[in-house]
């Protein structure tokens, strides 16, 4: 018996799947080649804008044909647009076997069972059933991995629809997280990546005698991010978070990240508007000045430090000078990254039933715009970056060169580099030669020495 996922939106979705993908693993299960020769189909769906949730239909089109030919095919849709528009679904595809929320994937065995032995539809959409992930995941890498920190989201802005996709605020107790993090140290994990909507809300809903030791009793992700480091620093193991919300951007987080070796130069900080009036109708609870001032205090701890961060243009009421100045405030900040996205009215959210809908083709065209200013905001700065000498943790053949390796700085910058196959999860130093929009061209300067100690500790245990 053979399974097939297909994943749509974030890294919290990735890790779901991941943990789907080792609970049918442990049911017998193997990963097909294809959908079609698959006996389990699952699409883990994304629903924060229109777009995904129309590809998701078009996928489970493709495969009720599929589905015709072979009867006995369970297809399944987990996430957060089944757990929203469940009832969309059953009406719009009748043929779906079952519906999965994401607070609730280690469910998915039971409503698997249901199906085949009782033939009938099944479903589970549990806000608030929120377990530990099981151990066994089937992990998409060997060389990073996922570690979600706290679930759920308890903001409220009048754009989004994760709080009723994935429920309240939920944090994992902080020893479950500290034995994943050693158990991928000492599997050869390179890179540990913390994941959570707010992940820097991390810790406000826990008991401080849960954090044994916590400053002043206080459990929050500074904290966390210093028993990490105790386990991933030794071992030359990155750390990186995301996705962040400034209002818990706290002085304690940035000289956490200031101060220990493991954890990345790198975040994600979602502005949405460089307007103050747009982020108010957003419900986003913060100022351009005060995330202007996170981003002063950032780069004053940490000099060298990449910041990406989400935009929304044609948010409804945004008017031309409102746009304006988030074009201004992108040419401020210089983002390393940007997502940029045009408005996508979600249903049963605040922001669809405002009555000054910006028109299509405007929003189309401010997008445009902007990505024009980011595009040229990025070249820049990375042609800024030309001629140093980066550390680069090796991820493979690059996709569009196999000849040529391909890996992430410590910045989360693409490099790609002639060198050996060999090379693969290794800490190695490049000199970067030449910048695109996506990252650099550069050559190899050489091993680090931590990492050649690494490679010799197996040989002098066999020596011993």
């Amino acid at each position: 018996m053979k399974y097939w996922i297909e994943t749509f939106g974030c890294q919290m979705n990735v890790l779901d799947s991941e943990i789907m993908a080792g609970l049918l693993t442990k049911m017998g299960y193997e990963k097909a080649k294809s959908p079609e020769e698959a006996d389990i189909i699952l699409i883990n769906t994304c629903t924060v804008r229109q777009k995904p949730d129309e590809k998701v239909f078009a996928y489970l089109g493709e495969f009720a044909k599929l589905k015709q030919r072979k009867p006995r095919l369970i297809l399944g849709v987990t996430g957060c647009m089944a757990q929203r528009e469940g009832d969309i679904i059953k009406a719009r595809a009748p043929y779906v076997d079952l519906l999965l929320g994401p607070r609730s994937v280690h469910r998915l065995p039971d409503l698997i069972r249901m199906v085949q032995e009782q033939r009938r539809f099944a479903e589970y959409l549990d806000l608030y059933d929120d377990p530990v992930s099981p151990d066994l995941i089937v992990r998409n890498s060997d060389i990073f991995a996922y570690i979600t920190v706290i679930h759920g989201c308890n903001k409220k802005c009048t754009f989004c629809v994760v709080p009723t996709a994935r429920g309240p605020e939920k944090s994992v107790p902080p020893d479950i997280i500290l034995e994943q993090v050693r158990q991928l140290v000492d599997m050869g994990y390179r890179e540990i990546i913390l994941l959570g909507q707010n992940v820097n809300a991390y810790g406000h809903d826990l008991r401080w005698d849960e954090g044994r030791g916590a400053r002043d009793g206080r459990i929050d992700l500074a904290w966390l991010l210093e028993r990490i480091d105790e386990i991933t620093a030794p071992a030359k193991v990155r750390v990186r978070f995301t996705t962040n919300h400034p209002n818990h951007m706290t002085d304690r987080l940035i000289d956490a990240m200031a101060n220990l070796e493991s954890v990345c130069e790198h975040i994600h900080l979602p502005v949405q508007s460089g307007d103050n009036e747009v982020l108010r109708r957003m419900w986003r609870g913060y100022t351009v000045e005060r995330y202007l001032s996170i981003v002063e205090k950032l780069r004053a701890k940490i000099p060298n430090i990449a910041i990406a961060t989400d935009v929304i243009v044609g948010f409804p009421g945004e008017t031309e000078e409102q746009f304006r100045n988030t074009l201004r405030l992108m040419g401020q900040v210089e983002f390393d990254q940007a997502f940029m996205f045009a408005f996508s009215p979600r249903p049963n959210t605040l922001a669809a039933t405002f009555p000054d809908q910006v028109p299509e083709p405007v929003k189309k065209r401010r997008l445009q715009e902007l990505i024009a200013l980011q595009n040229q905001i990025q070249q820049r700065k990375n042609e800024r970056g030309v001629g140093q000498v980066v550390e680069v943790l090796v991820e493979g053949p690059s996709e569009k060169n196999p000849q040529k390796l391909s890996g992430r700085t410590r910045t989360n910058k693409t490099v790609v580099f002639e060198g050996s196959p060999e090379l693969r999860g290794k800490l190695v130093l490049v000199r970067t030669i030449k910048a695109y929009l996506w990252g650099f061209e550069g050559e190899l300067v050489g091993v680090r020495k931590e990492e050649m100690e690494r490679d010799l500790l197996p040989l002098m245990s066999s020596e011993l």
